[in-house]
Formats: structure tokens, C-alpha cells, sequence
């Protein structure tokens, strides 16, 4: 592989660099498989995987799911979701893939007409299937409360 130079002026220099440092580490990221989220969803605590679950329940039915509506669903608050979020972030950046769960700002529409901005977690489709894919194998094999054959 040959270099090219490309003339940048001065000021620009440092922030052409880290945008080509950005899109180096995201060409070498590696897609989820159904393997890896299993192993990323059983090194994780209850907590974590229901925020999982949450999300992507909430990612494959068109649905803005907020930090604070996550937390509720979790039973936790929402700080505590979001270091959820930041060490999921961490734990994926280290496996060298992409985010499972990503924070982001969504306009909300309010009954008088107005907008504001919410926090919201979000969810790429195609993990989200992935982890309900890895949640539904989950509760298969889990025992059935009563004694009886799961499934």
C-alpha cells in the first residue's frame, strides 16, 4: 500500500488526523455474530442483560426508548443505566466492535406542540435481533418454575 499525500491547511491538521484515526479504528472493527453477543450476554449481570433486552425490544419495534424509561424497566436510576451503557461501551471498544448500545439525543414532540430533547438508548436492528435471539435461547433453557419442560 503506497501513501498519498493530500495538502491540509495548517489549522485543519490536527482534526483531519484524529478523522482518519476515527475511521481507522472503525474499519477494523469486527460485526457482531450471534456467538459473540452470547458471549458478551453471559459475562454480563441481570441488570445489564435486561437493559439489553429492553433495548432491543424497544429498537425492533420503532420505539425511542429513554435513559429514564430504561432505568424504570431495570429498576435502577439513571445514572446507574447509563455507567451500564459506559461499561458496555468500554467492554465492546476492547473486543474491538462496534457499540451495543449507543446514547444519543431525540426530539420529542409534547401535547402543546412544542419539541424538546430527550436522551434516548439505541441499538443497531440487526444486533437487536441478535440479542433477542440470544435472550429467547436463554429462557428456553431455563427451568420451568414448576417443574415442567421448558418450551
Amino acid at each position: 500500500m503506497g501513501y498519498v499525500m493530500v495538502p491540509v491547511p495548517e489549522e485543519h491538521v490536527e482534526a483531519v488526523m484524529q478523522f482518519v484515526l476515527r475511521e481507522m479504528a472503525r474499519a477494523s472493527l469486527q460485526p457482531w455474530d450471534e456467538a459473540s453477543v452470547t458471549q458478551v450476554y453471559e459475562e454480563v449481570d441481570e441488570a445489564t442483560r435486561s437493559l439489553l433486552a429492553f433495548v432491543a425490544r424497544a429498537t425492533l419495534d420503532g420505539v425511542d426508548l429513554s435513559d429514564a424509561e430504561a432505568a424504570g424497566k431495570i429498576q435502577l436510576t439513571a445514572r446507574e443505566t447509563i455507567g451500564i451503557v459506559n461499561e458496555l461501551q468500554t467492554l465492546t471498544r476492547d473486543a474491538s466492535r462496534p457499540a451495543l448500545l449507543s446514547p444519543r439525543a431525540a426530539t420529542e414532540r409534547l401535547p402543546n406542540g412544542r419539541t424538546t430533547t430527550k436522551r434516548v438508548i439505541t441499538m443497531e436492528s440487526d444486533v437487536a435481533e441478535l440479542v433477542r435471539a440470544v435472550e429467547e435461547a436463554e429462557l428456553r433453557a431455563m427451568p420451568h418454575p414448576l417443574g415442567e419442560p421448558a418450551g
